[in-house]
């Protein structure tokens, strides 16, 4: 048999003994077998929510890996490891089950999330200043307890194989961290053992740090004694790294950095440059930077061991500078780091056995593949047949309804608020409004006589559990760029309690000098058209699309997407969206989509 038959023989065979469900969907076979091809170094992937894409990617990885290889999947946020620790965990039980090899994965996570000296009072002071904060015996007895167990390598296995057995069905991050912190018998420095167990562990999930810092990725891959070319790549929720922005530092945390510590040679270079036009190629002196650090971590010491349990600004300043050799930075009312060249940041990947980007939000494809540098990558997109009928997009062609910045007059707002008010009544739920910024959200909000409304600065906690307690139809409104739009759930008994969510005017950028000046920048090697095209319509796409997932959380969420801006009717990105010519057509459909579930 040909080498190359063998291989696809031995795949399935494998798929059939990983796959942790008994069949999989149409959407699940087109990913499955995307991955299964050896030709596809490159590999991006467009999947609902409900497509089982979590799965799907994880059953194929595993089922084409070699012993010698590993696999690393990077987040953006915590909470969204938990997806891929359930499917691992469907996976080990089914093949304790048969008595088939189960599979090791190491999170991991900054320190303040382990540790278990770290309080909420202590953690924001922790974060940056870490193990100094306190006198821990658990970081000294680690050597000790690593010697004591057979060396360091028998000790890593040792962890591996602690965790290994906490990943069944149903498991979280939160549960595996709290095991290793309470639990796990003998292991010392919880952090610690986690990191030495990277060597040792299949799989490695952690969050986009690690991915996009380079000092950070380095640190990773020497723990874990990566050979590139060995190693599977896989990035969740990828439509995230189309975003040439990577920090900004307000001009009051420069002051307060010097309030802080007085005058520091690079803080006197950031502050030569306020308001200063154009693109800054910062020369940031790499021993300046750690005496920098050295500095603000002392201040806060001190200023902890008085009883303050706040951060440091001086701090601050180190972690934006942290970025900026491969940025430029702009001064425009704030500072800013934008990517010198987009195209590059995934470079140290491309030489990975395959890299996997996998987003619901990766229409149109091949705008995302341009702005990343991977225009040769394989492109799929997958449409899930359940989520189709158990969600409804519907649009607009009212030429009064868009948010063009010379529209947005009082009038514009009153008239956005008399349709918001005419769908309501068709909406058997919580209702999310999402605008362009916080001053039309207030606006906005005021019309609507709501007082759930999400505001500068603000904790949100309390509007989170005024939704999920509440037993009457809630109206919430918050910007598109704000807390609420980024990764809040709104689920009780792993339903969404959100009906519908309304996009009250397209989330494009603001305009600003800065982003004149990179789209300058970048039309160098992009063209005027495209450059505007990537920083304005590309991220006000991401945007939208972040805002309209805080509805649908799993493939049974039932609710309706509505697009209150007419110019996304020129936009290839709902291919199910159905537009209506004025609200009594809105209103019609949403009656209809309702009185069927």
């Amino acid at each position: 048999m040909p080498k190359e038959s063998t291989k696809y023989t031995k795949f399935w065979e494998r798929l059939n003994e990983v796959f942790p469900y008994e069949s999989y969907r149409r959407e699940q076979f087109s990913i499955i077998s995307a991955i299964q091809k050896e030709n596809q170094k490159a590999l991006m992937i467009d999947a609902e929510t409900g497509s089982g894409k979590t799965a799907a990617v994880l059953s194929a990885v595993l089922s084409k890996k070699e012993d010698d290889e590993r696999v690393i999947i990077f987040t953006k946020m915590l909470g969204q490891m938990d997806a891929w620790l359930r499917e691992l965990g469907l996976i080990n039980d089914f093949n304790r089950k048969i008595n088939q090899k189960t599979y090791s994965i190491i999170p991991l996570v900054g320190k303040k999330h382990i540790c278990p000296l770290v309080t909420k009072k202590t953690q924001k002071s922790f974060s940056q200043i870490g193990c100094p904060l306190f006198d821990c015996s658990l970081n000294r007895s680690f050597g000790k307890i690593s010697s004591a167990t057979g060396g360091l390598t028998a000790y890593s296995k040792s962890i591996v194989d602690v965790i290994e057995d906490q990943i069944r069905k149903d498991v979280c991050l939160s549960d595996i961290l709290w095991f290793i912190g309470n639990k796990a018998d003998n292991i010392g420095c919880s952090y610690l053992a986690l990191k030495s167990a990277m060597k040792n562990a299949e799989i490695i999930i952690t969050t986009y740090p690690f991915l996009t810092n380079s000092r950070l990725r380095e640190i990773l891959f020497e723990n874990m004694g990566i050979d590139i070319e060995k190693t599977t790549i896989i990035v969740d929720e990828a439509h995230n790294l189309a975003n040439a922005s990577f920090g900004n530092l307000s001009y009051r945390i420069l002051n307060k950095a010097f309030s802080e510590i007085g005058y520091h040679p690079i803080l006197h270079q950031l502050k030569q440059l306020e308001d200063k036009e154009g693109l800054h190629d910062l020369y940031v002196d790499t021993d300046e930077l750690k005496d920098l650090q050295r500095i603000g971590k002392e201040f806060l010491l001190e200023q902890f061991e008085k009883g303050y349990l706040g951060i440091s600004f001086t701090l601050k300043v180190y972690e934006f500078l942290s970025n900026s050799d491969f940025c430029y930075l702009t001064a425009d009312k704030k500072f800013n780091l934008f990517l010198k060249d987009p195209r590059q940041l995934l470079n140290p990947m491309k030489r990975s056995k395959q890299l996997i980007l996998l987003s619901g939000t990766f229409r149109p494809l091949a705008h995302f593949a341009d702005f990343l540098g991977i225009t040769n990558a394989q492109k799929i997109s997958v449409l899930s047949e359940k989520l189709g009928k158990n969600r409804i997009v519907i649009t607009t062609n009212d030429p009064k309804l868009n948010m063009r910045y010379k529209e947005r007059k009082p009038e514009r707002y009153v008239y956005y608020s008399e349709i918001i008010n005419q769908l309501l009544p068709e909406i058997p739920g919580h209702v999310l409004v999402f605008t362009p910024n916080y001053e039309i959200s207030t606006v906005i909000a005021n019309i609507l006589q709501t007082d759930h409304y999400e505001k500068p600065n603000q904790n949100i906690s309390q509007l989170i559990t005024s939704v999920r307690s509440s037993e009457e139809r809630l109206i919430l409104v918050a910007p598109a760029r704000g807390k609420i739009s980024e990764g809040i759930e709104f689920v009780k008994n792993e339903k969404s309690l959100i009906s519908a969510v309304m996009i009250a005017g397209l989330p494009y950028p603001p305009p600003s000098r800065s982003l004149k000046e990179i789209i300058k920048e970048y039309s160098k090697f992009w063209g005027e058209e495209r450059a505007v095209n990537y920083m304005n319509y590309l991220q006000g796409i991401v945007t939208m699309r972040q805002c309209l997932g805080r509805m649908i959380r799993s493939e049974n969420d039932i609710g309706a997407w509505i697009i209150l801006d007419n110019r996304i009717n020129h936009m290839n990105i709902f291919p199910r969206a159905i537009e209506c010519k004025n609200v009594e057509k809105m209103k019609e459909r949403l009656r209809y989509f309702y009185s069927l579930h």
